[in-house]
């Protein structure tokens, strides 16, 4: 069966930031413009309004969960039940597997369709660990009728511990196009990379929102302990922990950096482009937009092999991999990206471009997506 109307419950969605939201709103987009109706059901954030925001393809309401949490979801189902008496759902769709998958896979029951749950980065690497949200990601897995998950790792896991649950590879996409650089962009690029003094220094971006899984502190001091610490500078987009933040204020410990707050998607090409590294040293991940965007620039990556990044980045082709938490294989890694030639680099960087170009498009994970749904509402 190929549904035409879908149920779609997240707890992040614009305006909210963040790389979660911008992933929803991206699928919601692509498979309203397939020519399916989706109602997106947004449970999150602080305000008490509730709203109904009609769009092209679907309807987007906005339940926000204070006063207190449950009033959010009573208040959703009483709107759910409605719309389907008068148009039925044919299935729910869980962005995330804790709030928003509980709530989509009982949704789901009392309306009597399948549902799909869609694993973020965490929803099995926190959210599976804590009391309350432990339980709301197993009520929803076991509710499921398929599972897609954002990184092959996170999919064998889930599999493991649900056996004969379809769990698929669900990845992220970008749109190479969107991120071709104007003469703006071009203008700005340099000006950066000429405050971070790029004639004398391999330049290193670290985007998004910097807490403790993305695990800077623990690069930064491979990278001092390797003795590459005047080789490199740093362009620091988004926010940082406590402890990243006062590494980063110690001239003895850290490189020369230039620090910016969240950007709006329009200004990261030019802070992209800037860099000739993008540095991602998590312990834990999905598949981060930050990665794909920058690729999309020509940007290589110097990552750990946590979560979905050994699927995208090829080690020594488009950029350079270590063992997560590894400091010695992370202090090496760095230095391949510092002592790379430079015509050696301009082939990685087009290299990194035409693989997200071709393998990780919208059409392709909204093939991906639609084939997950299908297989639950067979």
């Amino acid at each position: 069966m190929s549904p035409s109307r879908l149920l779609w419950v997240t707890e992040r969605y614009p305006p909210a930031k963040g790389g979660m939201a911008v992933s929803c709103l991206r699928q919601v987009r692509g498979l309203r413009k397939r020519g399916l109706q989706v109602d997106v059901i947004v449970l999150g954030g602080s305000g008490t309004e509730t709203a109904v925001r009609p769009t092209d393809g679907g309807n987007d309401l906005y339940f926000r969960r204070n006063p207190a949490v449950e009033i959010a979801p009573n208040m959703a189902w009483t709107a759910i039940r409605e719309r389907h008496t008068r148009q039925p759902y044919q299935c729910a769709v869980g962005f995330g597997a804790s709030w928003a998958g509980f709530n989509a896979t009982t949704f789901a029951a009392w309306l009597g369709i399948p549902s799909v749950v869609l694993v973020r980065g965490n929803d099995l690497d926190r959210d599976w660990f804590l009391p309350r949200r432990g339980g709301w990601v197993r009520e929803a897995f076991s509710r499921a009728r398929a599972i897609g998950a954002v990184s092959q790792e996170k999919a064998d896991r889930i599999a493991g511990l649900y056996p004969g649950r379809p769990v698929l590879w669900t990845p992220n996409s970008v749109d190479v196009a969107r991120w071709e650089l104007l003469h703006a962009d071009v203008q700005r690029r340099d000006e950066v990379r000429s405050l971070l003094k790029s004639d004398s220094h391999r330049i290193f971006g670290l985007f998004g929102e910097l807490k403790f899984k993305k695990r800077i502190p623990f690069w930064l001091e491979a990278v001092r302990d390797a003795g590459l610490l005047s080789s490199i500078a740093l362009l620091v987009v988004g926010t940082t922990d406590e402890e990243t933040t006062r590494i980063l204020d110690d001239a003895a410990i850290a490189p020369r950096s230039l620090r910016l707050p969240f950007c709006p998607p329009d200004e990261l090409a030019a802070l992209y482009a800037a860099c000739d590294f993008i540095a991602i040293p998590s312990a834990f991940e999905g598949m981060p937009n930050v990665l794909l965007e920058a690729m999309a620039c020509g940007t290589v990556a110097v990552a750990s092999d946590a979560g979905a990044m050994s699927s995208v980045v090829e080690e020594g082709a488009t950029g350079f991999l270590f063992a997560a938490e590894n400091s010695d294989d992370a202090a090496r890694a760095t230095r391949l990206a510092v002592e790379l030639p430079a015509p050696e680099l301009a082939s990685m960087s087009n290299r990194a471009r035409t693989l997200v170009a071709e393998r990780f498009t919208p059409a392709a994970e909204l093939d991906a997506l639609t084939k997950l749904i299908e297989l639950a509402t067979a």
